[in-house]
């Protein structure tokens, strides 16, 4: 597919700025007609359907909750995309200047290497995202047409519901029983997944890639300081200075691009984990759970990805200072110790990915929020 392929081995971000552009949120500046009639089309037969479910028993409830939360997550996303387009592809600037500029043979080889690494990661977690879309639209449906066998052979005349793959009320249509009703139901479900699944994924990519590159540059500017080890000249010192200072540019750029999104993947997974993990208890082993538990996966997923690449990009900014603090700088000419204190002395504030700079994102926090989810999930199963 002509879209997960990478043509410059340099490029920053190739594949999540390519799904930028095709979700509608292109460099450009003209009215975003296609984002916005994907937002219309996912208010008005995703969101408004839920608040007219009518609700019969405690499963149907959990289980609307928990869509509902998911869906607005899903919103908060999608505008916060709209929202910090001009930074993210600000920051895929800022990287690329850092890529383009001329190293050593071996950190040559290195970044290439790396940043092939990078975009090939984000084409297989693209394609993860196309069979997870394929197997939420065709699980409800294929499961439906045995419901309609069944139907059809039933002599009885009570009829069996078909198999929804979320809990609404589709405006005046019997999405239920009537077989015609739930084919339009279906083919909706399908444009709708297809949105969710390319802004999740879009987000995903783009957002992965950023902090995966970002630490690559900081690993790059490692590399550099290492191989002052050998000679320290004013002139391979003032490339290493440019390389460490626009190296915290783009941390301090990437804090800036990925704060909205950060804080609402934080802000929701907890909600989001205790009640679906609710509903699966509440339904037991069930056709019905399966699109929940593809749901609860993705969000793990992102998660905890967040997380993990966050306490990486946090080792990457300490392995830099413990190679500055290596030096022998106690040995060079006072203009350069200058210079390579005020270096130690930037590096000395840990780089650290924040939520709205109430959370930071890290394999600890992860555990906390498991932790936490966990404990609601306890409280709802003995309340209810």
């Amino acid at each position: 597919m002509k879209l997960l392929e990478l043509d410059n081995p340099r490029e920053a971000i190739a594949i999540g700025c390519r799904l930028l552009k095709l979700f509608g949120l292109g460099r450009d500046e003209r009215f975003k007609l296609v984002y916005w009639l994907q937002c219309v089309a996912y208010l008005a037969f995703s969101i408004v359907p839920r608040l007219l479910v009518e609700i019969e028993d405690m499963v149907a409830l959990m289980r609307l909750i928990a869509e509902l939360v998911f869906v607005v997550y899903l919103c908060l996303q999608i505008m916060a995309l709209y929202c910090r387009r001009r930074q993210l592809y600000r920051l895929v600037d800022m990287l690329q200047q850092c890529i383009d500029i001329p190293y050593s043979e071996q950190i040559e080889s290195f970044l290439i290497r790396s940043n092939v690494k990078i975009n090939q990661s984000s084409a297989a977690y693209a394609r993860f995202f196309m069979c997870v879309y394929v197997l939420y639209c065709t699980m409800s449906p294929l499961a439906s047409g045995f419901v309609y066998i069944r139907n059809q052979r039933n002599a009885t005349g009570v009829q069996e519901e078909f198999i929804i793959t979320t809990e609404m009320n589709l405006y005046d249509l019997d999405i239920r029983y009537n077989p015609l009703h739930y084919s339009i139901y279906a083919g909706l479900i399908f444009v709708l997944s297809a949105i969710s699944s390319l802004s999740l994924c879009t987000k995903d990519v783009i957002d992965i890639a950023a902090i995966k590159t970002v630490t690559l540059v900081f690993g790059i500017v490692t590399m550099q300081i290492r191989d002052l080890h050998e000679q320290i000249t004013q002139e391979r010192l003032n490339r290493v200075i440019k390389s460490h200072s626009n190296a915290l540019s783009c941390a301090t750029q990437l804090e800036q691009a990925l704060n909205l999104s950060v804080l609402f993947q934080f802000a929701s997974c907890s909600a989001i984990w205790c009640l679906m993990l609710f509903y699966i208890l509440l339904m037991g082993l069930d056709s019905r759970v399966l699109s929940v538990v593809l749901l609860l996966v993705i969000v793990s997923i992102e998660t905890y990805a967040y997380c993990m690449l966050g306490s990486q990009l946090t080792t990457q900014g300490e392995d830099l200072l413990m190679a500055l603090q290596q030096l022998s700088w106690y040995d060079q000419p006072v203009p350069i110790q200058r210079q390579i204190l005020l270096m130690i002395r930037r590096s000395q504030t840990p780089l650290i990915l924040r939520a709205g700079k109430l959370f930071s994102a890290n394999v600890v926090q992860f555990g906390d929020i498991v932790q936490k989810s966990y404990s609601f999930f306890l409280v709802l199963k003995n309340v209810f």
